[in-house]
């Protein structure tokens, strides 16, 4: 007795492919970089309350190249790699 989420070719290819759809997320997921979490850098920039996204991503990336300059942070890595410690 087969069950009825793959009783029709239609739905078994359904289902096939939300699978790969979670595979695939979650594997891109895992080997994004992200930031060594003992890492906490606090930029010293102003910036004024009206502030653009642009000008704040710049601040912030300026904040933590300067810490990955005096090696207070280390380089980005994937996000699987601080699970394995």
């Amino acid at each position: 007795m087969t069950s009825r989420l793959l009783s029709t070719p239609r739905r078994r290819f359904a289902a096939v492919l939300a699978a790969a759809a979670a595979v695939v997320a979650f594997g891109s997921w895992a080997l994004w970089p992200v930031h060594d979490p003992s890492c906490v850098v606090y930029s010293s920039a102003y910036l004024p309350m009206g502030a653009s996204k642009a000008e704040v991503d710049a601040a912030v990336r300026q904040g933590y190249e300067e810490a990955l300059a005096d090696g207070a942070c280390g380089p980005k890595r994937a996000r699987f790699h601080y699970w394995t410690r």
